[in-house]
């Protein structure tokens, strides 16, 4: 029952005796003792113990009501509660599986950018191979040009090779038929020019060039000749001694050679010059003679001199060879052959330098190859030195 209530019913039964049932007066019982009932310090209320009872009846209801309302919403909130920590479980599950595949996400970024850089070093490497590959296909097709070239050098080898061949055979027979006919001269050979066998006594058969053009007339056997500079003379002793070059060409017969064919009867000397303005010269000597290797090649013996070159051997008369590994000059503090860039019968040096460097035109150069009487050192063009035996006999004009 409401307070207000309540507080109506008090008064009722404070201020009448009769109690309506039914639309009739009914005598009320006695009245029942009050209890006092303080709502605050300010407020009391007294009502009966029947109404007290009845009240707190009322209130022990509303009590157990709120209770089991409070119950159903602390069910609910509990209710409300684990489903709120289900959800921060699964919050939280969530926020570690994020946080797994955010890492896993950076593991996998790192290794998609180490397989980008591979991606690209690989490419990069294609490309190389790629270029490597095209200068390989360049160099095959190259080495196919060549080698078809060199097929068709073969070709050209095979067929020169086959014509060497039968000059060979043409130049062996020659050489036969002049080792069967071979003298100890080239006055046979009258005026021709060419390449012979020569035999001397006691001495191996060699071959020399053979000179009967020049205005020195028929017969004679070259035993120097300079006009190219194709041939280096700056040369040793041994070199020297032996002979180099080529017969045909440039060349030095060699002091070896030269002592056998001056020993074996007397021989002249005929040396042919000729400068680069197209003047020519001669010198002749009518008793040439060569001494031996343990004589050094001594310039043994010149004869007279004749010819309009000068006589600018004179001084070498009975000087022995030197060469840039052996001086035998007249100089103790110097080797002339050095001094000169070439061999020849130096003395104090020399006048004369016919092995000397050559040069491709004229200059004033003591290491060139000149001739002079008062030592200018203008180069030659060419010179050409040559031999003949001095026995009237021979000197038969063929």
């Amino acid at each position: 029952m409401p307070l207000k209530d309540a507080k109506n019913k008090t008064d009722l039964n404070m201020g009448n005796t009769t109690h309506f049932v039914n639309g009739t007066t009914t005598p009320l019982p006695p009245a029942e003792k009050l209890t006092e009932v303080h709502i605050d310090q300010h407020k009391t209320i007294r009502i009966t113990k029947e109404d007290l009872n009845d009240l707190l009846d009322l209130y022990m209801g509303k009590i157990v009501q709120n209770a089991v309302t409070i119950k159903d919403q602390e069910n609910e909130i509990n209710q409300l509660q684990s489903k709120d920590q289900g959800e921060n479980e699964i919050l939280k599950r969530f926020q570690n599986l994020t946080e797994v595949c955010q890492n896993q996400t950076v593991i996998f970024e790192k290794n998609l950018k180490n397989k980008n850089v591979k991606i690209e070093s690989l490419e990069l490497k294609l490309k190389i191979y790629e270029a490597r590959l095209r200068r390989k296909q360049h160099a095959l097709s190259e080495l196919r040009k060549h080698n078809e070239s060199h097929m068709l050098l073969i070709e050209h080898l095979k067929l020169k090779l086959i014509h060497l061949e039968r000059k060979f055979r043409e130049k062996k027979d020659d050489l036969l038929a002049d080792w069967e006919s071979a003298t100890t001269t080239c006055i046979p050979y009258g005026k021709t020019s060419g390449i012979h066998l020569i035999q001397l006594p006691n001495y191996l058969p060699f071959l020399v060039h053979c000179e009967g053009l020049t205005p020195a007339g028929p017969g004679w056997t070259v035993i120097q000749r300079r006009f190219d500079g194709s041939i280096d003379f700056y040369r040793n002793w041994k070199q020297y001694a032996k002979g180099f070059g080529k017969l045909n060409r440039e060349f030095f017969l060699g002091l070896e050679k030269l002592h056998w064919l001056t020993n074996s009867q007397p021989h002249e000397l005929y040396i042919i010059i000729k400068r680069f303005n197209g003047d020519w010269s001669y010198a002749h000597y009518d008793n040439f003679l060569i001494g031996n290797e343990t004589e050094g090649f001594e310039l043994q013996l010149l004869g007279h001199y004749e010819g309009n070159a000068s006589d600018a051997l004179r001084t070498h008369d009975k000087m022995k060879f030197s060469t840039f590994d052996r001086d035998n000059d007249e100089f103790i503090h110097m080797n002339c052959a050095v001094h000169h860039h070439g061999a020849w019968w130096y003395d104090f040096c020399s006048r004369s330098n016919l092995n000397g460097k050559y040069f491709k035109e004229e200059v004033d150069s003591a290491q060139s190859i000149y001739w002079e009487p008062w030592y200018s050192f203008k180069s030659l063009k060419s010179v050409q030195m040559q031999i003949r035996p001095k026995s009237l006999k021979e000197l038969e004009i063929k």
